[in-house]
């Protein structure tokens, strides 16, 4: 899963790297947060390096995760292939929902240049 493609600009992209397994819980409260205020937007949580670990399926907060995505449906969340390998963090024991995509890093300038907006959590 890449994500999709929703028109250049209207979106949002929120890069969650770093150690914290809590990042992309806390990017999604975000997420949530922004879109309350903004009304229905696209948004891309990317995740990046320890980070990753928190999106695995049977990660205490997992759990959470999944049910605050399920109310979000214009929040996509991402795991960066490179930060799983290195976290040695198999694809298949992710969370549902979650897609990767091959550099969390390309994946967040690609969006830079179709216009979207950028945050950085943590």
């Amino acid at each position: 899963m890449t994500g999709s493609n929703p028109p250049a600009g209207d979106g949002v992209v929120l890069q969650a790297a770093g150690p914290d397994e809590a990042l992309a819980l806390s990017a999604l409260q975000s997420a949530a947060n922004l879109l309350a205020e903004i009304g229905p937007s696209p948004v891309e949580i990317v995740v990046q390096s320890g980070a990753v670990a928190g999106l695995v399926a049977d990660h205490p907060q997992a759990g959470r995760l999944a049910e605050k995505l399920a109310t979000l449906p214009t929040v996509t969340v991402l795991a960066c292939r490179n930060a799983l390998r290195a976290h040695h963090v198999d694809e298949d024991a992710l969370a549902p929902g979650v897609g990767v995509v091959p550099a969390g890093i390309a994946r967040v300038v690609e969006r830079q240049r179709d216009g979207w907006a950028y945050v950085r959590v943590g």
